[in-house]
């Protein structure tokens, strides 16, 4: 998914809300161990469902930062991580547009964005993936 708008619309209420939503209506599996966990994304387990004790979804928020490494091989590891920390919920990148820099010669962002697809695809139904940004650089 691919949410567009300026700053401060909403962008990531709106997928925290729609990631419960499709759990919700099992649209998205959860995982039957959990994943490894990392400080390197963020991640916050807190939605309240009314009328329940406590409902947890998984909320990876992530960024360029937290998925393109500095050395040759290192980048895919990270998205790798990320994709597993997200199992069972959603993985949302926020500026996603900032993956891959216009311009340059950016290899680093083009492998994550290559090991962010593959990783996708092999996952589909374990993790939903929200793309964030202003409409003009997305």
């Amino acid at each position: 998914m691919r949410f567009v708008g300026n700053p401060g619309t909403g962008k990531t209420v709106i997928a925290r809300l729609v990631g419960e939503l499709l759990i919700e209506m099992g649209a998205v599996q959860k995982p039957s161990s959990n994943a490894r966990a990392s400080n390197r994304c963020k991640k916050n387990e807190q939605v309240e469902e009314k009328g329940e004790a406590e409902a947890v979804i998984t909320f990876v928020e992530a960024s360029r930062a937290d998925l393109v490494a500095s050395y040759l091989g290192q980048t895919a590891p990270k998205v790798i991580e990320a994709v597993s920390q997200a199992l069972g919920g959603v993985l949302f990148i926020d500026e996603a547009y900032a993956l891959v820099r216009p311009g340059s010669d950016d290899s680093f962002g083009l492998e994550a964005v290559d090991a962010l697809i593959k990783e996708m695809e092999d996952k589909r139904s374990k993790v939903v993936v929200i793309l964030a940004g202003y409409e003009k650089e997305m």
